[in-house]
């Protein structure tokens, strides 16, 4: 080796090799971009959500269920006569062309009420002998009682539904959307059927109405009617008619209701509402309970008397029961029989929650929840106020010998299956 060159080292040997900084690692840029790209993402996604939640928050408000109010209609006042009223006796002729206007006039009538009317059809599934299925159906008339903001709610007759697989609702305009069993009362067979409201078309919507209930208080005998639905067994069909009595009473179950009779005659299916010349709905057609020597004719609730009824089922609440059959022991009834005023329990159901409790026929019943009781209107008030396994202190007068002991029973309700 030549002398002087043996301490001479190239130049990259003497280099120092420096380790890189911590953040220029590639591991910690990556972690880096996530933490800024999550940061980046946070911030859109809150400023996404202040703006939408409250544009969204009033929509979603709309699609809550809202409680239905039926108004309770109205009496109309009477006016006090100040002088006996002055007939004229007058004979005016009528011709035909005359009859053919009163009815094309009742049909208009009669039209506009079926706007607040559906078919609600009952569809099921069975096999027959040779293990083949078939499709049975059967249909009744339904009144558009209101809607909950949700659903469209819709009366209708509890025997003709009951046992649908499936239920089909048909509007005024022919078009259809399927239905749903929202709530029951079996004591006076009416049914509250439910529509999704997303199921129902626009143009739909703006073609129904919702049913103008009347008051049925007020009516008399002899008064023209009309009986709108399928009163003849076939949607669409419209019979005239007259009240033959306004003050029958259906006894059921812990209560009466008001029964119209008419003079039209009875379809087997028929079913439909009631409704006076102004339009106005005063009854709904019913089978449940039919007035002795008139089974051949349509009768039906009076309108006033099942509108709490009404009211209770479209709002999805049970209405539960006791099961007594009874009469009212009122003042006069009180003197002269010398018995405690109440209500007089004539009939007392099996397997009911009044015969599991001890009641028995001949009780008089004077207190149901610590409420005083002096007839059925008070009993059925009550038990709208409870619900489906709620126990209920019943005081009750029973005969022991020849006076009356006071006895306190406790009822559990339940529904009528």
């Amino acid at each position: 080796m030549p002398e002087g060159r043996e301490n001479r080292n190239p130049s990259f040997i003497q280099e120092t090799v420096k380790q890189k900084r911590f953040y220029q690692s590639r591991i910690v840029q990556r972690l880096g971009w996530a933490v800024v790209s999550g940061t980046l993402f946070a911030l859109a996604a809150l400023a996404v959500w202040a703006v939408a939640v409250p544009r969204l928050l009033p929509k979603a408000e709309q699609q809550e269920v809202q409680p239905v109010t039926l108004p309770e209609p109205e009496d109309p006042p009477v006016e006090e006569e100040e002088d006996p009223p002055v007939y004229i006796m007058e004979q005016v002729s009528m011709e035909l062309e005359d009859y053919k206007k009163m009815y094309q006039q009742l049909m208009q009538i009669g039209g506009q009420v079926e706007k607040s009317l559906v078919s609600v059809s009952a569809v099921t599934v069975d096999t027959d002998w040779f293990d083949e299925s078939y499709i049975s159906q059967s249909s009744s008339a339904g009144v558009l009682v209101e809607d909950n903001g949700v659903e469209l709610l819709i009366l209708t007759d509890y025997e003709k539904v009951k046992d649908g697989e499936s239920l089909l609702v048909s509007f005024y305009d022919h078009t259809s959307a399927s239905a749903v069993l929202k709530k029951y009362d079996r004591n006076t067979g009416l049914a509250v059927v439910s529509v999704n409201l997303g199921d129902i078309s626009e143009s739909t919507r703006q073609v129904i109405t919702y049913a103008d209930f009347g008051s049925s208080r007020t009516l008399r005998s002899g008064e023209p009617v009309m009986a709108v639905g399928s009163p003849g067994g076939n949607p669409g069909s419209i019979l005239f008619g007259n009240l033959t009595s306004v003050s029958q009473s259906a006894g059921l179950y812990d209560g009466n209701y008001n029964v119209l009779t008419t003079d039209m005659t009875k379809a087997h299916s028929g079913s439909g509402v009631l409704v006076t010349w102004s339009g106005k709905i005063i009854g709904m057609m019913q089978d449940q309970c039919q007035v002795s020597g008139q089974e051949d004719t349509i009768q039906a609730y009076g309108i006033s008397d099942i509108m709490e009824v009404i009211e209770h089922l479209s709002n999805n609440q049970d209405i539960v029961y006791m099961g007594i059959m009874g009469a009212d022991v009122t003042t006069a009834v009180s003197e002269i029989e010398e018995i405690p005023i109440g209500v007089y329990v004539s009939e007392v159901a099996m397997d009911s929650p009044a015969i599991d409790a001890g009641l028995q026929p001949g009780d008089i019943i004077t207190s149901m929840s610590g409420q005083s009781v002096t007839n059925l209107k008070d009993v059925m008030a009550i038990l709208m106020k409870c619900s489906n396994g709620q126990n209920i202190q019943v005081i009750c007068q029973r005969l022991n010998k020849t006076i009356y002991q006071e006895l306190e029973l406790s009822v559990n309700l339940k529904i009528l299956e």
